[in-house]
């Protein structure tokens, strides 16, 4: 058996071991969400790809409008992307949850989810538009949908801005959409107004012309709701530092005009999009 002074060394010098392991620990833990993506050498995103233009695939492969700034954005920053595609049902749990760095998604930018993710500075600005099928001759303004079955995106800002027109309508005593039918994807929701399954989609206005170019002589406008959306991309509450840099290259890219090249690209027009974007009390 070791003297007792020497038994008192060896667990004095463990213990140090230990405490020297933890604060390692601790100082790795403590990385920020900027920094693991550098020290990664790795941008891991989710992204809805059912968004046309903004996002969407085509022959395999992810396009769209978001899809060329997230290039730049990831080529400025010298990382590698590892794009994940998921539905828009929990994708942004999933980055509360931390299971990827960044929701490079158009996610409209609401009071409600301001103090809960870190938003990017606004990348597009859209009205909602209830569309229709061309040949149905039954509505010609927002008038006529009473008694229609209009089809949204389960979790979307298109579905309480029609939620808050059909309280309106049932207000002042008219009888209100027949029935507000909700879908995972926007992509469902097109094929379901394509086939007759509903009367009127909702999307945001950016993504008539793409509609229209998808299927000729298929869809047309029929009005135009609400106030305007801002959409934006969401990293984690801790990830303000993330958010940062890409705002930064955000800024880069507008000085240059290439943001304003994209918005023609694939919008047809430019897009004047506010410097003062974020609710109060926003991350």
């Amino acid at each position: 058996m070791k003297p007792f002074h020497l038994r008192l060394t060896t667990l004095a010098q463990s213990l140090l071991v230990c405490a020297t392991a933890f604060a390692a620990g601790t100082h790795a833990s403590a990385q920020s969400v900027l920094e693991t993506v550098q020290a990664n050498g790795k941008l891991t995103v989710a992204t809805e790809v059912a968004y046309p233009p903004m996002e969407y695939l085509e022959g395999g492969k992810v396009v769209g409008y978001g899809k060329d700034i997230l290039d730049l954005i990831v080529a400025d920053m010298g990382v590698e992307l590892d794009q994940l595609q998921l539905p828009w049902d929990g994708i942004l749990a999933g980055v509360l949850a931390q299971k990827y760095d960044l929701v490079a998604t158009s996610v409209a930018i609401t009071p409600d989810r301001a103090d809960k993710f870190a938003y990017t500075r606004p990348l597009a600005v859209a009205d909602t538009m209830l569309v229709k099928l061309q040949r149905d001759g039954s509505m010609t303004s927002l008038d006529d949908v009473n008694g229609k079955i209009v089809g949204v995106e389960l979790g979307s800002t298109q579905a309480q801005e029609v939620e808050a027109v059909d309280a309106e309508m049932k207000a002042r005593g008219d009888a209100g959409f027949a029935r507000i039918l909700g879908f995972k994807s926007t992509d469902d929701m097109r094929l379901a107004l394509a086939s007759g399954q509903i009367d009127i989609g909702t999307i945001p206005s950016f993504s008539l012309a793409s509609m229209q170019q998808q299927r000729p002589n298929t869809y047309e406008r029929l009005a135009t709701i609400g106030t305007g959306t801002l959409f934006a991309w969401v990293a984690h509450p801790d990830g303000a530092d993330l958010r940062d840099r890409i705002n930064l290259a955000l800024d880069t890219l507008e000085a240059a005009g290439t943001l304003k090249e994209l918005q023609e690209k694939w919008f047809g027009f430019e897009m004047e999009l506010p410097a003062d974007y974020l609710p109060e009390g926003a991350l």
